[in-house]
């Protein structure tokens, strides 16, 4: 009589859920379905071994002493191109399951489809969860920040910007946002309340409840659990100004700047959109292919359209992954604003999505396995006696990767628009 084992039923694992990988990362979510993916070799300089892709970037012309020429005159004295390096950290994310060994008998009911079944179930839930994460991680600044505190308080219920990024039942680190200095590590958020109205500066605040008591001042923020400055670069560090950047500072090098217009908490126009796509026009020769910004912006801006009695239609245009959108002139051409909910609050971004790459290794997003091969994708937890194993089972996805632009000057952000309350994600 054969007996089927894990180790044997482990190819069945890997036919059924390899598709899960690339849902993961190309479906559901804007900006991960619409920036292109790319080998770290093929981006830039990497040898395969270190954690770090380099790619060279132009910065200064040639600027000779000298230009108009008389008769028989003085030739010019010549100058230089000038040229910096960029780099960037290839970062490593993950999300996991765990199932006892009694849940995936009782679970089998004598099929193993009832397996599979279970499994489903627990990696549904998990690719859900990293999908959000990842594509909230791209509108960030690469510190992992959720939220800055906004008052001095002592107590488990404290006042922050946005609650935006938080959802209950996150486990939380309370820091110093300068240097890192713990308030409070892995709290657990038990309740949040916005608390801030429409249309204005404090359209987002909220009140965070941690399970247990923390002291803050304004110079606190909240990070999930150990991923501060553990995040890759997003689009509020690479459409800024004057900050440093896969390695160059902007504030010396300000070709290397992105594009930053402040509102003042005015309603989102089709004039504001035209001067940050002409202004990039003007900076580098390229269009902007498309503004991202929130549901809320968005129906404001759909709304002006309405009351000035400019018809459109009035389903706008479907892109590309069912993404609905409304048509704006942006320098004389349509442009589509496309809504993602996990746009900052108030902020809208003016995107070229050319310079724009998922730089990765190891060929993308896989499960986790014995470096040499045939160590299979599920793992038997350690016990904690060294040697022992206890009958539970483990499988991790890892992803190496990190979002990288080469030419930030073909991007930028519009902040400060009046706005609805954020909806917490469920």
């Amino acid at each position: 009589m054969a007996t089927q084992t894990v180790s044997a039923f482990d190819a069945l694992f890997k036919n059924v859920y390899a598709p899960l990988l690339e849902d993961l990362l190309t479906h559901e979510t804007y900006m991960l379905d619409k920036v292109e993916k790319q080998e770290a070799d093929e981006f830039g300089t990497w040898n395969g071994q270190g954690r770090q892709v380099i790619w060279a970037v132009h910065t200064g012309r040639n600027r000779p002493s000298g230009f108009g020429l008389t008769d028989g005159g003085t030739l010019a004295t010549a100058g230089k191109q000038s040229f910096l390096n960029a780099s960037q950290t290839i970062l490593g994310f993950d999300a996991a399951i765990e199932l006892t060994d009694m849940v995936i008998r009782q679970s089998r009911g004598g099929s193993t489809s009832a397996f599979a079944n279970a499994l489903t179930v627990e990696m549904e839930g998990a690719t859900t969860d990293m999908r959000q994460r990842m594509n909230r991680m791209v509108y960030g600044d690469g510190t992992g920040l959720l939220a800055s505190c906004t008052a001095t308080q002592s107590a488990r219920t404290i006042s922050v910007d946005t609650g935006q990024n938080i959802q209950i039942g996150d486990t939380v680190d309370v820091l110093t946002r300068s240097d890192g200095t713990v308030r409070a590590q892995r709290c657990v958020v038990t309740d949040l309340r916005f608390t801030g109205t429409a249309d204005g500066s404090t359209q987002a605040n909220a009140d965070v409840t941690l399970d247990t008591s923390v002291s803050v001042t304004n110079t606190e923020g909240i990070y999930l659990a150990g991923s501060r400055v553990l995040e890759t670069e997003g689009l509020t560090s690479i459409t800024g100004t004057s900050r440093r950047l896969h390695g160059i500072d902007s504030s010396t090098n300000t070709l290397w700047d992105g594009n930053v217009i402040q509102a003042g908490w005015a309603n989102i126009s089709e004039d504001l959109l035209m001067q940050q796509a002409q202004r990039i026009r003007i900076r580098t020769d390229k269009d902007v292919t498309s503004f991202v910004g929130t549901y809320g912006q968005q129906r404001r801006l759909a709304n002006q359209y309405q009351n000035a009695r400019r018809w459109t239609d009035s389903n706008g245009l479907t892109i590309e992954g069912g993404y609905q959108s409304v048509m704006v002139s942006a320098g004389g051409k349509q442009v589509p604003y496309v809504a993602d909910r996990d746009c900052p609050n108030g902020k809208t971004f003016s995107l070229n999505m050319d310079p724009l790459k998922w730089v990765q290794y190891a060929g993308g997003p896989q499960w986790l396995e014995a470096p040499m091969g045939g160590g299979g994708i599920l793992h038997l937890k350690d016990g904690a006696t060294a040697g022992t194993k206890v009958a539970t089972w483990q499988a991790w996805i890892v992803w190496y990767a990190a979002l990288c632009c080469k030419r930030p000057s073909e991007l930028g952000r519009i902040e400060q628009f009046k706005d609805d309350v954020p909806i917490a994600h469920v």
